[in-house]
């Protein structure tokens, strides 16, 4: 109810039902008293590390592997990852948006292969990546060029985490089989997509094979940065609890999906508006000449 509607006969049925079932959200929206504001939390997320030291200025390793855990940032040189789920997710981020702060310009739906099509937030494909024929056929500096080169293909991995990590302060904080993801691009794609690939060939099942993961230094020219360096580790049978955490990533990747399926419909009715606009405009210039 929007604060316009009346509530009828079924809404009240509807309370008497909530009240039998002690469904106390339902109750309090439909008893006037509001809704609980649940806390979002985020999966923790794997990242390299490339920070030399810390805000206070205690001094980090670049490349190791990060993680946001217990409200703090923790480091570790190895970890062992399971991966439960893998997807494919396109983006582009603009260092303009958010007062220079950077942020996503673009994100696509989440999808398990590389078929279709991948609506995105602004009401595209793929956040305008191009394939490499049409980027071809296109100027250096064409717009769409540049655009589609800025546009990054991630790999998402949902797993659960091991290792034994250390926080900027030093203290160690041991992590056993948490829930995790990962985003791996660029330099970090093929490492992964080989290590998966491999466990194919052999007919293993990912979710049954630990992942060790270490980083190896790379330099290009004066760039420094670090890649995945993905090994074979032990083979683990699938728990319940895992199931239950599956059930919880692919109930993520869903949200995800719905989210920017509704920015695509906003965003391409937002366009279909406009052209009726400059159509009307075009309409209103032929009748004054």
């Amino acid at each position: 109810m929007d604060g316009t509607e009346v509530m009828e006969v079924e809404d009240f049925g509807a309370m008497a039902t909530a009240f039998r079932n002690d469904d106390v959200d339902a109750l309090m929206q439909m008893t006037g008293q509001g809704t609980v504001q649940k806390e979002k939390v985020g999966l923790p997320r794997l990242n390299i590390n490339y920070e030399a030291e810390t805000d206070d200025g205690r001094p980090l390793t670049r490349g190791s592997w990060k993680m946001y855990h217990d409200g703090r940032f923790i480091y570790a040189s190895d970890v062992v990852v399971r991966p439960l789920l893998r997807t494919y997710e396109y983006s582009l981020w603009s260092t303009e948006l958010n007062e220079g702060r950077g942020g996503f310009a673009s994100k696509s739906v989440q999808k398990t292969s590389f078929g279709g099509t991948f609506p995105d937030s602004t009401g595209g494909n793929k956040c305008g990546r191009l394939t490499r024929d049409e980027e071809n056929a296109l100027d250096k500096d064409d717009p769409d060029y540049i655009n589609s080169r800025a546009v990054v293909c991630n790999q998402v991995i949902y797993g659960r985490i091991s290792g034994e990590f250390k926080d900027s302060d030093g203290e160690v904080v041991t992590v056993t089989d948490e829930p995790m993801i990962a985003y791996f691009k660029r330099s970090g794609f093929k490492p992964i997509a080989d290590f998966i690939d491999g466990l194919t060939k052999k007919s293993k099942l990912m979710a049954q094979c630990e992942m060790k993961l270490s980083t190896a230094k790379n330099k290009k020219g004066s760039v420094t940065y670090w890649t995945p360096v993905a090994q074979m580790g032990e083979t683990v049978q699938i728990t319940d609890e895992d199931k239950d955490l599956f059930a919880l990533f692919a109930e993520t990747v869903k949200g995800h999906n719905d989210s920017v399926m509704n920015e695509h419909r906003n965003a391409l009715k937002a366009a279909s508006s406009d052209e009726d606009v400059d159509l009307a405009a075009e309409f209103d210039d032929a009748d004054a000449a």
